[in-house]
């Protein structure tokens, strides 16, 4: 099988390779920055995915083959191409893009309209001061693992607070499993949406997220363990593989050969949910599931109105006598079944499950949240309104120009002008600013993370989501 080989210097809107000679004469390098300007959605984004971008793609030099291609392509599409810019990063610059990114740190939430990172050439050169603007189509794909992981973020912040109303300590890492790898346009998608979600949460069946933090967030194999993890569980396939009629023997089985892991997850609705509900809630199932020698058995209902399916469902637990504790809050938890839905789910929808629960005085620890396409899927560029401007041109004789847009008919589409970065004052609160008019109580909220194809200032995946949860721990307290 023939490896496939990427083309970096593609990586851009076709019209791009012929700006070099539309900007001033003179012009020696230019100040780039991305933020997500929009706030109809989400008012804050949780920062997530630069590095795993810059260093999968741009910690290896650009060759002469990506260069005599992408020539090639340019022409059969009928664009010019600075052959001679890009031999003078090859030659001059050992094919490392000479480029500084500056951004805020990963995991951290953000309020929208703020700077989130900067680009600019590390050095003037009047020859290839372009390859900032380039970038961008490159760098706003970071819109994708910042959605998904603001997503993932809010999502948890409304079950922890409806967590903690059932449970003194409770612990959500696994409450909201990532079901979103089927659904990805491409297996790159699954992994980078796959990691975002996992700054957030634990528990996932994408799998290939985990190789992509291995990669690129300084994660040991040996520690792969800590990032996440998922339980052997069914599917449809496997279950109506015995028949209809076998569908009792299916889940005999299914518990016997795992009996010694610590809990599984079985799908019910192949046929009919609370018929099976009733089954492995009663009988000689039930006594042997709540018995100390087999694992906690999850249910996974996968169809139907999921508020009125688990009302039924509860309905036919109670009936059948499942055994249950009384928590410190006086919240009622399963002690061997839980539930986990994951068909249409999202915020809406796990709020009214987690209402019902409480109102019929369950504790939330009971239930769990799969999810895949609304997690993953249903987002755009839009989402969040993200977008990178130039906000300055610097040219050969030293002196700088202040450029923005203010378009009459989008006035939400004025950029910023200047050498503008985030910086954070002495109460933690976030804006934005040019370079040199950051107040006296503020520090640069911008760190060096890339700079002529060397990333810079790593952090582990670890230490990036033990800062979502600071800042989530602040949020649930504002």
């Amino acid at each position: 099988m023939k490896t496939k080989e990427i083309n970096r210097i593609l990586m851009a809107d076709g019209y791009k390779y012929s700006h070099p000679t539309q900007y001033p004469k003179g012009t020696v390098n230019q100040y780039d920055y991305v933020e997500a300007r929009s706030t109809n959605i989400y008012e804050k984004t949780l920062v997530h995915g630069l590095q795993g971008m810059m260093k999968e793609y741009f910690t290896t030099p650009i060759s002469k083959r990506e260069i005599d291609e992408a020539e090639i392509i340019a022409k059969f599409q009928g664009i010019d191409f600075d052959r001679t810019g890009w031999d003078i990063i090859l030659n001059d610059y050992n094919g490392y893009l000479p480029v500084t990114i500056k951004s805020v740190k990963e995991g951290t939430l953000l309020p929208n309209k703020n700077v989130m990172c900067t680009i600019e050439l590390t050095k003037d050169d009047s020859r290839i001061f372009w390859i900032v603007s380039w970038l961008e189509t490159f760098l706003m794909k970071v819109w994708y693992p910042c959605t998904v992981a603001t997503r993932a973020f809010y999502v948890k912040k409304m079950l922890m607070e409806m967590a903690r109303i059932t449970n003194e300590n409770p612990y959500i890492e696994y409450a909201y499993h990532n079901f979103g790898d089927r659904g990805s346009v491409v297996p790159e998608a699954a992994q980078v949406g796959g990691v975002a979600h996992l700054t957030c949460f634990m528990g996932t069946d994408n799998t290939s997220s985990l190789k992509y933090i291995l990669d690129n967030y300084n994660v040991p194999l040996s520690e792969a363990m800590n990032v996440a993890g998922t339980i052997d569980a069914t599917e449809h396939s496997t279950v109506t593989s015995w028949s209809k009629d076998g569908e009792k023997d299916f889940v005999m089985n299914f518990i016997e050969i795992n009996k010694n892991k610590r809990m599984i997850a079985c799908v019910g609705d192949s046929y009919d949910i609370y018929n099976f509900t009733d089954t492995v809630t009663s009988g000689e199932f039930k006594e042997k599931i709540e018995s100390s020698d087999y694992p906690i058995f999850i249910i996974r209902p996968d169809s139907g109105v999921a508020v009125e399916v688990i009302e039924r469902m509860l309905d036919i637990m109670e009936r059948n006598g499942v055994s249950y504790d009384i928590n410190s809050r006086g919240y009622k938890v399963f002690n061997k079944y839980r539930i986990i839905y994951g068909d249409g789910i999202n915020m809406e929808t796990m709020m009214d499950i987690l209402s019902v629960l409480i109102l019929r005085n369950y504790s939330t620890e009971n239930m769990a949240f799969g999810s895949g396409g609304w997690l993953m899927q249903e987002i755009s560029r839009d989402s969040l309104g993200f977008a990178t401007k130039c906000s300055e041109i610097t040219f050969e004789d030293g002196t700088t120009r202040e450029i923005f847009k203010d378009p009459i008919t989008a006035p939400n589409k004025k950029s910023k002008k200047g050498r503008v970065t985030t910086y954070i004052n002495s109460v933690g609160e976030f804006a934005t600013c040019l370079v040199d008019e950051i107040p006296e109580d503020g520090k640069n909220a911008l760190n060096v993370i890339f700079r002529n194809g060397e990333m810079i200032d790593e952090e582990d995946f670890f230490t990036i989501r033990k800062r979502v949860n600071e800042f989530l721990e602040l949020e649930l307290k504002a």
